[in-house]
């Protein structure tokens, strides 16, 4: 016991010691690191939730306004879905993306085009941002990498 508390006791003395002869660093590292972590590419599980946030925002951003006569129940998809995020500063600034394939029954032509892009900032909603005519270029170059998917010219 007396060891152990002697160890905390040179932990606290060199940690006082540190902010002492560099107050303006004290506090630079787990900053400095969560710096080093925004733009950072992570992949992510796609659920059955964001699948349905993902098929509601075609079907709201994209399809409905240009088909006012088919139904919701109708969108297929998406399917074969990527997920992932780039880490922002903080949680709220992390920008998520997905791509996949959707289209809605009934109408073959849209399921042409694919793959079909979706983006959201933080805590925001799901953005359809498009179909992609096979090159996903809207999508940042570190997910693809990571997704292994091309970048395109």
């Amino acid at each position: 016991m007396i060891k152990w508390a002697g160890k905390v006791s040179v932990a606290a003395a060199t940690a006082v010691t540190v902010t002492v002869l560099f107050p303006a660093t004290a506090g630079a590292a787990p900053s400095s690191s969560a710096s080093q972590a925004a733009g950072k590419a992570v992949n992510l599980k796609i659920t059955e939730r964001i699948r349905h946030q993902l098929a509601d925002a075609y079907w709201k951003q994209y399809y409905k306004a240009n088909h006012p006569r088919a139904v919701r129940t109708k969108v297929d998809g998406p399917k074969r879905v990527y997920y992932g995020k780039l880490k922002g500063a903080t949680a709220g600034k992390d920008v998520y993306w997905a791509v996949g394939s959707i289209g809605v029954k009934g109408d073959p032509i849209s399921y042409q085009d694919g793959p079909h892009v979706w983006r959201k900032r933080g805590h925001g909603a799901w953005s359809y941002r498009g179909d992609s005519g096979g090159c996903p270029f809207k999508v940042p170059k570190a997910l693809l990498k990571i997704w292994h998917l091309p970048e395109c010219g």
